[in-house]
């Protein structure tokens, strides 16, 4: 639980943690609830907050701001993906990103190199939304056993005469004026919650493998208030299902993180 999470890192005076966004969340409702007590945030020896796997919204961060300010301790966002052997950016939130509306990422960690690239493979401006290709010592070598997805997704450099490739990373970001990217989202259905790697169309597919499913869709909806994103399963059937006999239809070719937490019939 957060409260007991709260308890351990005071109990083993941490000083660095790395946590998802949603995670963080919880662990600053946690501290708000001690509001009116003795503890109300205290006894904490955190130096840095690090987040990752999956996208920050600065606004989030507001009650926490304002209980601790923006140096004790520092809020790093990074942003990386497993292809790169995972982070990529890094990039230290402060008060003023509150406002901001986008997601700061920031700047290469020094052993990469960043390609903000439109469908053409060219290279684009400030400002202008384009999909993000890494290159240089981080990235893994590819896919075991998937050539072709190899093949897709680690590419030649076009701006290197050495060889060296890019990995395509399927993410919309833009350079900002200061330098620094702005995740913008996703270019495909690919979403992360709890820091999974989810695919839309993969549980739509297996939706509509069922014989009574005529029709699905997929979202991923916002999280509620220090909680999670949660997936929500939108189906077309001819007659009424029961959801737990949906739900094991594709538990048994999903793994866990992929299980809707809602099914909706709708008439079209």
């Amino acid at each position: 639980s957060p409260q007991d999470f709260l308890a351990l890192l005071r109990a083993e005076r941490v000083t660095v943690l790395n946590q998802t966004p949603s995670a963080f969340g919880q662990l600053v409702h946690a501290v708000e609830q001690e509001d009116g007590n003795e503890q109300g945030g205290a006894g904490l020896a955190l130096r840095q907050v690090i987040f990752g796997g999956e996208a920050l919204e600065p606004e989030s961060l507001r009650p926490w701001f304002e209980r601790f300010g923006e140096q004790a301790p520092q809020l790093i966002n990074m942003y990386g993906i497993t292809e790169t052997t995972v982070h990529v950016t890094y990039r230290e939130i402060i008060q003023k990103d509150l406002d901001g509306g986008r997601s700061p990422v920031g700047v290469a960690i020094p052993d990469l190199g960043l390609y903000v690239l439109d469908g053409s493979l060219n290279l684009l401006p400030q400002g202008v939304a384009g999909e993000l290709y890494v290159a240089g010592e981080g990235l893994a070598r590819g896919y075991l056993n998937r050539q072709g997805l190899t093949a897709e997704r680690f590419i030649a450099n076009p701006f290197s005469e050495t060889g060296e490739r890019l990995y395509r990373t399927g993410d919309l970001v833009r350079w900002s004026a200061q330098g620094e990217l702005e995740y913008l989202g996703r270019a495909d259905q690919q979403v992360k919650i709890r820091g999974f790697r989810i695919e839309l169309g993969e549980i739509e597919a297996r939706l509509t493998a069922h014989p009574a499913v005529r029709d699905a869709v997929v979202v991923a909806r916002a999280a509620a208030a220090h909680g999670d994103a949660q997936l929500v399963a939108y189906y077309v059937a001819d007659a009424a299902l029961a959801v737990d006999g949906l739900r094991a239809h594709l538990a048994a070719g999903l793994p866990e993180h992929m299980l809707p937490s809602a099914y909706v019939r709708l008439a079209q």
